[in-house]
């Protein structure tokens, strides 16, 4: 009965193949009884099939148990090391409390936040590879391996005693902070995305951001390094490089720049002219001797308008919530010099007018007419794009001086002189002219002055207050 059993299933075969040919041409197929044939059952059993001749598939089979262990993670000593790293997996990824993390609960996991927790093996975070998130710092990290967390996006490592990372993987990296560690050498080639970089307190010597071109705040300060190149960093707004070895830095690229502070270093010089959204700069104990803030309004507005305190040898200018600190000696330049006229100022006791002039001969001459001489009244630039313009009445005998186009003509129109521009209004508007009205006197009737309190004893004692006349650059 196995024969005929046999036979039938090697039948089968052949159809389903298509071809006879496996038959001899002689071939005779037996009765249902008959004993007579001898052929061995090993020689046309095909090897994979089972006793009962039925052919087996093996890749077809799917052994649950193998595929369950495939994709998962037991919670053990073996994966999971450290006891307070294990337990931690075990109380916040095993979703199912069954000791053992299923795939599931792995790709669930983006996460972690492990800081403070007394941890010196982070063995088991690989298995973790849609982590996103990881701050594991404050702990006892001797070495920390992230080469398969690829997607991480933040990851914080701050004071351990790690003294090699590798972050090559991870180039999805926006933030990176791995300050209070003990690394020599950080390579960031791969992390093109990087926005967010604190690796100060480390023990660097060297700093390569020529491919971090999306890095927007830097923290490297207190290591030893002695070379710190940002200018393929256009998008910084941010630099602490405090407590280095930098002789020379240069942020003449870095026009997006808020914040500065590079005290503590070598620096002879500090060129923060292209830098005009600086509003916080700290450069204390260098040795530098000049600094120009000119092209620096908010600096200029702080450093003009600011407070002042003393604090170990540092003087601090705060306003609101900016600070420009320096040290003492360091010669500020508020603003850029520009070519300037003294203009002087002299009084007729006779008449009662006050006459302004830029030219020393004019007024030497009127002094030597009994004139009296009240000194420099301010400082006009040279030159601007507002013109002051001087008038004279050949009839009363006094001059008047207005930056009103409209007023001048009017003037001319009534018979006074037009002497030109006397000369010109400063236009950044440093130092106000103010300008006062006697209504009580025909002639001789308009005074100006940079003193404020000039100008408030003249209104008390009945002078019209009139505004502005005009600026200067200095009083």
């Amino acid at each position: 009965m196995k024969r005929n059993k046999l036979i039938a299933f090697v039948l089968s075969a052949a159809i389903v193949a298509g071809s006879f040919s496996v038959f001899p041409r002689d071939f005779v197929f037996a009765d249902e009884n008959d004993e007579t044939i001898e052929e061995p059952i090993e020689e046309v059993i095909p090897d994979d099939t089972d006793p009962d001749g039925s052919e087996i598939i093996e890749e077809e089979i799917e052994d649950p148990v193998e595929d369950y262990e495939a994709n998962s993670v037991e919670i053990n000593e073996t994966n999971f090391p450290n006891a307070v790293f294990r337990s931690y997996a075990s109380e916040n990824c095993d979703t199912n409390s069954d000791g053992v993390l299923s795939r599931g609960e792995i790709n669930a996991v983006t996460e972690i936040d492990v800081h403070y927790k007394g941890i010196s093996d982070l063995t088991g975070i690989e298995y973790f590879t849609a982590l996103t998130f990881l701050n594991c710092g404050y702990n006892y990290l001797s070495s920390l391996d992230v080469g398969h967390n690829e997607a991480l996006v933040t990851l914080v490592c701050d004071y351990n005693t790690i003294n090699t990372l590798d972050v090559s993987s991870n180039m999805h990296l926006k933030t990176l902070s791995l300050q209070g560690n003990r690394i020599g050498n950080l390579d960031l080639r791969d992390n093109t995305a990087l926005e967010i970089l604190d690796c100060s307190r480390n023990e660097l010597r060297s700093l390569n951001l020529s491919c971090n071109t999306a890095l927007k705040k830097l923290w490297c300060s207190e290591n030893g390094i002695d070379s710190l190149d940002v200018r393929c960093n256009e998008n910084l707004v941010y630099l602490d490089c405090n407590r280095n070895s930098l002789a020379t830095l240069d942020v003449s690229n870095n026009s997006m720049l808020e914040t500065l502070i590079c005290s503590q270093n070598g620096l002879t010089i500090l060129d923060v002219r292209n830098n005009p959204l600086l509003k916080y700069l700290v450069c204390p104990r260098n040795y530098i001797t000049t600094l120009d803030i000119s092209n620096n309004p908010c600096l200029i507005n702080l450093y003009k308008n600011g407070t002042h305190s003393g604090d170990n040898g540092v003087e601090i200018y705060s306003l609101e919530d900016n600070i420009f600190a320096f040290s003492p000696g360091v010669m500020i330049i508020v603003e850029a010099p520009v070519a300037s006229v003294d203009m002087y100022r002299l009084y007729n006791p006779n008449s009662g007018e006050h006459f302004y002039t830029a030219n020393a001969g004019e007024r030497n001459h009127l002094i030597s007419l009994g004139w009296n001489d009240e000194g420099i009244g301010w400082v006009a630039p040279e030159t601007s794009n507002t013109p002051v313009y001087r008038l004279y009445n050949p009839y009363g005998g006094e001059h008047h001086y207005t930056m009103s186009v409209a007023e001048r003509d009017m003037l001319i129109e009534v018979g006074w002189n037009d002497e030109g521009i006397g000369w010109y209004s400063d236009e950044g508007r440093a130092v106000p002219l103010y300008r006062q009205y006697n209504p009580n006197q025909p002639a001789n009737n308009h005074n100006y002055t940079t003193s404020l309190s000039e100008n408030n004893w003249l209104v008390s004692l009945g002078w019209q207050a009139e505004g502005i006349g005009w600026y200067g650059i200095g009083a």
